[in-house]
């Protein structure tokens, strides 16, 4: 995992950034699909058991719901749920018991197989596979909440923006949208960075096959570190109003992130 600060980016950047995200997280869905998800260490090579991953599912969205019945007057079941970043349906599983109907999206192909297996059965629950740097698969106003967990944070601000702004078209008026970003690396690693610049640089099988040594992948993910006051501008203009915001560490020890949580505020149409 590579620490990376938000950075603007010219269409074309744009899109080649985009081409790299879903090229990484396509590779890391074939080699290490549950792990690249929740990367605790001792897990690394495929060692999560279902059951237990799942549980760790159920604790981050028991956590979300608390916080959106605290501070935003969430109902206890919700109509319609949108988990962007689903992956392998981790948050969609847990988010199917508290409400009528959840919809996962990722921009990896084998993630999405992968959970379509795992939630299959569960007939209030569907993974899309969204190839695109907007949600245009979908609808304007028909989520009642729309959330994301540890997933814009492994994307150039650039990229991730777009998709806040989406959240909010997406987001039916009154709605609810919750996400978390880390905002600062607070033990930036030097010894890191050079090992990962000098990777980048040997030819493209060495480096490959150095990465699969050390990770069990040829590709690794990066980390993107947003400040709050960006987040809450492209928030805005979206119509988010911000109603809670408080400290959170999901992008790990020695970072300084937050949970945000916006109710929709769009013009009546």
């Amino acid at each position: 995992m590579s620490p990376i600060k938000a950075q603007s980016s010219t269409p074309v950047e744009l899109d080649r950034d985009f081409e790299a995200l879903r090229s990484t997280w396509s590779q890391l869905g074939k080699d290490d699909p549950l792990w690249a998800v929740v990367s605790h260490d001792d897990k690394r090579g495929n060692r999560w058991g279902l059951d237990e991953f799942l549980a760790t599912g159920e604790s981050d969205v028991d956590k979300f719901h608390t916080l959106l019945r605290e501070h935003a007057g969430a109902p206890q079941h919700w109509g319609s749920v949108l988990d962007f970043g689903c992956g392998v349906g981790r948050l969609v599983y847990a988010w199917s018991k508290r409400a009528t109907e959840v919809v996962g999206v990722d921009i990896s192909a084998p993630m999405i197989e992968k959970g379509r297996q795992i939630l299959a059965g569960i007939r209030n629950a569907r993974l899309l596979l969204n190839e695109r740097h907007d949600l245009s698969c979908f609808e304007s106003d028909c989520f009642d909440l729309v959330e994301s967990h540890i997933c814009l944070q492994h994307m150039p601000w650039t990229i991730a923006s777009g998709y806040v702004r989406e959240f909010g078209r997406v987001c039916k008026r009154g709605g609810i949208v919750v996400f978390q970003l880390p905002a600062r690396n607070l033990n930036r690693s030097l010894a890191s960075a050079v090992r990962k610049k000098l990777v980048d640089l040997l030819p493209l099988d060495l480096g490959q096959r150095y990465r699969k040594w050390r990770h069990g992948s040829e590709v690794v993910f990066s980390m993107y570190f947003t400040k709050p006051e960006s987040v809450l501008n492209v928030a805005s203009s979206a119509h988010l109003e911000l109603l809670w915001k408080e400290p959170d560490l999901a992008a790990g020890p020695g970072t300084e992130g937050y949970i945000y949580i916006f109710r929709s505020a769009k013009p009546i149409s």
